[in-house]
């Protein structure tokens, strides 16, 4: 049985979207950006985030 993660940290999110580090932490301070909080370490939901994101593309494309 294979789990798929949905969760990854701001690092992870970056490489594997090519978001900058630096947009996706602005997201996470403004809530725009799907993610829960654990600890002092952010964890954002990359399925819903590409989503967001894809929905965004047809709003405005």
């Amino acid at each position: 049985m294979s789990v798929e993660k949905v969760y990854y940290s701001v690092k992870e999110t970056a490489a594997k979207t090519g978001l900058s580090q630096k947009y996706l932490r602005a997201g996470l301070s403004d809530g725009s950006i799907p993610h829960i909080k654990s600890g002092n370490k952010y964890l954002i939901n990359l399925p819903l985030l590409i989503e967001r994101l894809n929905q965004e593309c047809k709003r405005t494309g």
